[in-house]
């Protein structure tokens, strides 16, 4: 009798570690403000990998817009306050610390690379269906793609979908 109690057990804890480790990302896609970036192309080379495309943003560029304060250094926080601008949003503060918050904007929270010292935001990186890597390659390389993504309150964020000539690809 007790190996089937224990075999159950067992089960259940797996299947509740499992669901649990789901649980928060989830959470910040539902509860998260929801904010579209425009798309910059990157080498071309690296864009499209298997599965998925690399994408890159202007505040992923070494000199972040609108820097205020001390410079983040390798491997530090950088926070970069995003406003919304016509069909999407622009970074219009960057700072190494969460700052002010001010009506109708938000907090977005990345990270300097340790050897690049380029800010990543786990932004870069979005799957897509096999064979849809050069369509949105060639989209991106014209300026006609956004990133939609939720920003949790602690400024982290996840990418949700793209916007490819006005259609979403989740």
């Amino acid at each position: 009798m007790k190996r089937p109690l224990f075999f159950a057990a067992a089960v259940v804890a797996q299947v509740v570690v499992l669901a649990g480790m789901g649980i928060p990302h989830a959470r910040d896609v539902r509860d998260g403000k929801r904010v579209t970036l425009a798309v910059v192309p990157v080498d071309p080379d690296d864009l499209f990998r298997g599965e998925y495309v690399r994408l890159s943003y202007d505040i992923s560029r070494p000199m972040i817009p609108n820097w205020e304060g001390p410079a983040a250094g390798p491997g530090q926080e950088v926070w970069v306050r995003l406003e919304p601008q016509g069909d999407s949003w622009a970074a219009t503060l960057s700072r190494a610390s969460r700052g002010a918050d001010k009506p109708g904007a938000f907090w977005l929270r990345g990270r300097r690379e340790e050897r690049s010292g380029r800010p990543v935001f786990g932004l870069e990186e979005f799957f897509v269906r096999q064979g849809r890597g050069p369509e949105i390659e060639r989209a991106v390389r014209s300026y006609t793609v956004l990133a939609e993504f939720a920003v949790a309150a602690d400024g982290t964020g996840t990418l949700t979908a793209l916007i490819v000539d006005g259609v979403r690809i989740e």
